[in-house]
């Protein structure tokens, strides 16, 4: 049986019609589903972010966002934070997809110049030579947590870590002139929430 979409070989039978589509069309088909579903949150996501900043309170739970990693040429592009093949030893990637979801919210809740901050001091750290491997890791790490405390409400923010984790960011960038520089335009803009 050919499928429906194509000339290709049926392998499945989609939907109660049971139409007959090849592996190829039957993916396609499951991508495009979930990028709707995926749409469908974010619109939610963003809802509520209004909603919140209306009345000035935050409701909570928020659909989790997931972030497609493209790969080119050998640089992993998490949407706003590239890597590269040297760099990828270096990170936990887990942080970086995290930074990535805290940029978007932030662009999308008109904080648009502290997230183009963010974006361009980790991108300058993943890129810093005088950084070890370690320092760009702690670095990266720390801001991630940091970033993170600034979605929970004022009072329950972890001011103490927060304020240790940002000095030990303090502490690592003071040797790098190109972090240093993004750093002093950060740091109060971070502060300001703590």
């Amino acid at each position: 049986m050919k499928c429906c979409q194509c000339s290709n070989l049926a392998i499945f039978e989609v939907g109660p019609q049971k139409m007959p589509m090849c592996l190829s069309c039957n993916a396609l088909l499951q991508q495009t589903i979930e990028r709707n579903v995926q749409m469908a949150r974010e619109e939610m996501n963003f809802i509520q972010d209004s909603v919140d900043s209306m009345f000035g309170i935050s409701r909570g739970a928020r659909y989790p966002t997931k972030r497609p990693v493209v790969v080119s040429g050998g640089t992993i592009n998490n949407n706003h934070i590239s890597i590269n093949n040297s760099q990828i030893g270096v990170l936990n990637n887990g942080s970086i997809q995290s930074l990535n979801q805290t940029i978007d919210t932030l662009y999308s809740g008109s904080q648009k110049e502290l997230a183009e901050n963010i974006k361009n001091f980790s991108q300058t750290i993943l890129q810093e030579k005088s950084l070890n491997d370690d320092n760009k890791k702690q670095v990266l790490e720390s801001l991630d947590v940091v970033t993170r405390e600034l979605f929970q409400k004022p009072e329950n923010r972890k001011k103490s870590v927060v304020k240790t984790l940002i000095g030990q960011i303090s502490g690592i960038v003071e040797f790098s002139a190109n972090a240093l520089a993004i750093w002093q335009v950060l740091h109060p803009m971070l502060q300001k929430f703590f």
